[in-house]
């Protein structure tokens, strides 16, 4: 009976060659470095236009920080009582307080996306004028101003008291296009019906106004025990 060849046994690997192999680039490693580039090159984009934007927010935000704290003064003067966020000892030096003051260089206008006047007044709490920066869905950034309102209290099991809110939008526009007059027009028109409300110490009556001169915002609930 003839006998059987014995299998041949496969050959021992380079090791040199295999080295060599795992370490050459492949498609995959191509696309990892092309990948990193395209993201690198977008965040430098990103952050270049992030920039100039933030420069242009910051002026608008120290024309609006100016403008609030002089109508937080004219109302104080009447014994009117106001906040003003950012506060007045971030954004300001005071020489002579309330009057003589002047923008602090440290601080970062750009930063600011809220501002806001508080009416702490007895009988006005919940009265907000509110300015702020929000994206839209296909990613533009627009402005806008409210003025917001408390329409009473009321009691639900599950929460407890709570305070039912209103807004009236009084401007809202995209960040780039900000027309500086017509939202002084809107500020202007606010405050003296606020202003002249209190005189007459009826809140009602500027509430009013806010709703027959300007479109309605949102409406929801929040705790009484929040400002």
């Amino acid at each position: 009976m003839p006998r059987r060849k014995a299998a041949l046994a496969p050959p021992a690997p380079d090791p040199e060659n295999a080295a060599a192999t795992e370490s050459a680039p492949g498609p995959e490693d191509d696309f990892v470095h092309s990948l990193k580039a395209e993201l690198q090159r977008s965040q430098k984009s990103l952050s270049a236009q992030g920039t100039e934007d933030l420069s242009e927010r910051a002026a608008l935000n120290q024309k609006l920080l100016q403008d609030l704290w002089e109508i937080h003064n004219q109302f104080e003067d009447a014994s009117i009582h106001l906040t003003i966020e950012p506060s007045q000892t971030l954004f300001a030096t005071f020489t002579e307080f309330p009057t003589t003051w002047m923008f602090k260089s440290s601080f970062d206008f750009g930063a600011v996306k809220t501002l806001e006047l508080k009416d702490r007044t007895q009988g006005w709490l919940g009265f907000v004028l509110r300015f702020w920066y929000y994206a839209t869905p296909d990613g533009a950034t627009r402005f806008r101003g409210i003025f917001e309102w408390s329409d009473g209290e009321s009691y639900h099991r599950y929460t407890g008291w709570m305070r039912m809110m209103s807004q009236a939008v009084l401007y809202d526009e995209s960040e780039k296009h900000v027309n500086l007059r017509e939202l002084h027009r809107v500020l202007k028109d606010t405050v003296v019906a606020w202003y002249g409300a209190h005189l007459e110490n009826a809140p009602e009556k500027f509430i009013q106004h806010l709703k027959e001169a300007y479109p309605k915002g949102a409406s929801y609930a929040k705790e009484s025990y929040r400002a």
